[in-house]
């Protein structure tokens, strides 16, 4: 198995590339031009990497010349000042080159396409949970975006015969992320997002309610930014799906080899959702920080089904919010707490 994986010095990426050597595949590993995170793969033995901007068709064949699988990572998530057109591009056209760099190439045993949560609306979803059925009205750039890719590789695959496979995640964090969530800071830049209007992929949470970060500040006061705090609304607790790098890895690599999983779509997340009030409490608890908890006018709920990506991939997810904690613990403390190792966010 030669597999080509774009987005490779990304945080799921690197995780990727490394999970695949430790399974013996060889790996291309296409690198923005310049990208100083490439530095998360020197040293790699069985790892090529090649540069490759996804605007240029040019570079993304020969990217996928003599390869035998596809694993697309490579997104631009925060539009910020790019261009309406160019965020597309990068988003949507570049699943397009880069599957009419496999047709040109003869064809791959499997192009899988990493996708988002982001197209089923989480700012309204339209189901709690969410199955992969669920509809996909997105309403904002990123999710538009990837949901056009998943439309141009279904096509595409028919058109051409090419084996296909999706995966949608949730929010995706290593544990020294996981480890600032729930807290004052993490939850204020959050509701702060109602600044970007509907370039936010939450935009549809602040319609009825542009005060929510108004009435977040008013209740937690001068509370320092680290202080856990969970959420509360009529309705009960905020709740998300978070996903932990390691198990995105796993659910990558079970959608790319399992042959029931061709194509299918796949929700990848944690096996359950976890609450705001049960993440403030996690923090608290293991890092000894005091705990508040904020009642806003509305729940919000962004869970997903994990149940065909477990009934058909075997997806069994090891790393709930409290494990994710953890292992930041242990890693910062220098111990072994975690179950496997990770590449981080940043290095």
């Amino acid at each position: 198995m030669r597999v080509l994986v774009t987005g490779a010095a990304g945080r799921v990426g690197a995780n990727m590339v490394r999970r695949l050597r430790a399974a013996g595949a060889d790996v291309r590993a296409m690198v923005l031009p310049g990208d100083p995170q490439r530095a998360k793969l020197d040293g790699l033995d069985g790892v090529e990497i090649v540069e490759a901007d996804l605007g240029d068709q040019s570079a993304v064949d020969a990217a996928t010349r003599g390869v035998t699988h596809v694993v697309h990572l490579a997104a631009q998530l925060v539009r910020g000042d790019t261009p309406v057109d160019r965020f597309y591009d990068v988003n949507a056209f570049g699943t397009l080159r880069l599957l009419e760099g496999v047709v040109k190439s003869g064809g791959v045993e499997r192009f899988l396409l990493a996708s988002t949560d982001g197209t089923y609306r989480p700012g309204d979803p339209p189901l709690v949970p969410l199955p992969e059925d669920a509809p996909q009205v997105p309403a904002d750039y990123y999710g538009t975006a990837k949901l056009l890719g998943e439309v141009i590789l279904r096509n595409h695959a028919v058109q051409y015969d090419i084996p296909f496979a999706i995966t949608r995640f949730a929010t995706v964090l290593d544990p020294a992320e996981a480890r600032r969530y729930f807290r004052v800071a993490s939850v204020r830049t959050m509701l702060r997002r109602v600044e970007l209007g509907r370039d936010s992929n939450i935009w549809p949470l602040f319609r009825q309610n542009p005060e929510l970060a108004e009435l977040f500040d008013d209740a937690v006061g001068d509370a320092a930014d680290d202080v856990a705090v969970g959420l509360t609304g009529p309705d009960g607790p905020w709740s998300i799906h978070l996903l932990d790098v390691r198990d995105a890895v796993e659910g990558l690599y079970l959608a790319l080899t399992v042959p029931a999983a061709t194509g299918r779509a796949f929700n990848i997340t944690a096996a359950e959702p976890t609450t705001f009030e049960d993440g403030a409490d996690v923090v608290a608890e293991l890092d000894g920080v005091p705990r508040l908890s904020v009642r806003l006018p509305l729940t919000w709920r962004l869970e997903m089904a994990v149940d065909a990506a477990r009934d058909i991939l075997g997806y069994r997810p090891r790393h709930d919010f409290r494990a994710m904690v953890e292992s930041a613990i242990a890693a910062e403390s220098g111990g072994t707490g975690a179950t496997d190792s990770f590449v981080p966010a940043r290095i």
